[in-house]
């Protein structure tokens, strides 16, 4: 939200900068993508962002200021932690969720300070040991003791801090900032019927696995690998630039080519006149690209531990989101299944549509945009909500 009266939301990816306005309404009101070149010090990032930016306070013909930021890390933390509150009189459920909201900040603070709490997810609630409640309700009144399971979604602070310092320069105010690839998964299980659901999102250089069982969240995990590897992979295996290489993988999206390296099939060259003057193999580079991504899947399920449990995922269905899973768009195609999934999906998603994603989750527990409204904390949006 911003002087503009607008709800404003940038999706920092590391290939492209997503921008978009919103009324009270979540109606559009502008948008803008701009695709980047990483580096490290995130220039090109911060380059595309004033752009947009002057675009945007141009057509509104007033000053943005505060931004609600969406963003991924392959440094993502999770923590699963469990706090009881026991009583000595009954009492209402809303009551009682402040001091263990507290008291979880002082867990945090005292023994994960490396890292800014990002979100906080409620996974379940025990009330006097025998009702269990998967959401909290305000109604509710606990007799002898309450125990909440959270989940918890953290990035590196220093991490963060510099994100803000870079934002602060062009006078641009974070006043939320939440982890892309789980508020898109969260937002897109409420269309889907299936009760098992798992989200795969192929980012630039990160990849995230989200579990879903009747619309909870069970699972997170994400690696170091993403679309990016892909890309490197076939300029090395190729020889050719890492640009070109990147026109070529991206190039299969528009193609109804069958797409498995299963397939024994031979297929002659053909020749790519806009990319390079030489002779690339499409049975090659099917298996380069597969063979990353089946990497990737059985990274990501190993470092989970899930291999242990896999009659967790048997009969699920596996979406793939993100800029890297855009490949497999228009294409059929079969990975090394071990999981047992009742089906592998690309869901479609657009840019507009991600930045929404933020903002839904943003207004969850915020009042709408004013000019100078007050800042509220991550904890203190939390009160708000159970006192609404």
């Amino acid at each position: 939200m911003g002087k503009n009266r607008y709800f404003n939301v940038i999706d920092f990816g590391s290939s492209k900068i997503r921008f978009a306005s919103f009324d009270n309404n979540l109606d559009e009101k502008f948008s803008e993508s701009i695709k980047i070149y990483t580096n490290e010090n995130l220039q090109s990032h911060f380059e595309a962002i004033n752009k947009i930016i002057k675009k945007a306070e141009k057509k509104f013909s007033d000053h943005i200021e505060d931004i609600v930021l969406i963003l991924d890390s392959a440094e993502l933390f999770t923590i699963d932690i469990s706090l009881t509150k026991n009583l000595d009189r009954s009492t209402k459920i809303n009551k009682l969720y402040e001091p263990l909201i507290l008291e979880l900040n002082q867990i945090i603070k005292s023994h994960y300070d490396k890292y800014y709490l990002s979100q906080i997810i409620i996974d379940k609630c025990i009330i006097d040991d025998e009702k269990i409640f998967e959401e909290l309700s305000k109604d509710k009144t606990v007799d002898n003791n309450l125990k909440v399971d959270f989940k918890l979604i953290c990035f590196p602070k220093l991490f963060i801090k510099k994100i803000r310092d870079d934002f602060i320069k062009f006078n641009l105010n974070i006043i939320n900032i939440f982890c892309s690839s789980y508020i898109k998964s969260q937002s897109y299980i409420k269309k889907l019927s299936q009760n098992k659901i798992s989200f795969l999102d192929i980012g630039s250089r990160r990849s995230s696995i989200f579990f879903f069982e009747n619309k909870k969240l069970k699972l997170i995990e994400t690696i170091p690998i993403g679309g990016h590897h892909i890309t490197m992979d076939i300029s090395k295996i190729f020889n050719i630039s890492e640009v070109d290489a990147e026109k070529l993988k991206k190039s299969f999206n528009k193609t109804d080519t069958e797409f498995s390296y299963k397939n024994k099939t031979s297929e002659d060259t053909m020749i790519i006149h806009e990319i390079i003057n030489k002779n690339i193999s499409i049975d090659l580079l099917k298996k380069v690209i597969l063979y990353r991504v089946q990497e990737i899947m059985d990274l990501i399920f190993k470092k989970s531990n899930i291999n242990n449990s896999k009659n967790v995922l048997e009969n699920s269905d596996l979406f793939l989101i993100g800029e890297g899973s855009k490949l497999f768009n228009n294409n059929s195609f079969y990975l090394d299944d071990k999981f047992g999934f009742k089906s592998i999906n690309y869901y479609s998603e657009s840019d507009v549509q991600i930045c929404k994603c933020g903002l839904e989750n943003h207004k969850i527990n915020y009042e709408l945009p004013k000019i100078n409204n007050k800042k509220q904390g991550i904890f203190e949006k939390f009160f708000n909500f159970f006192d609404k």
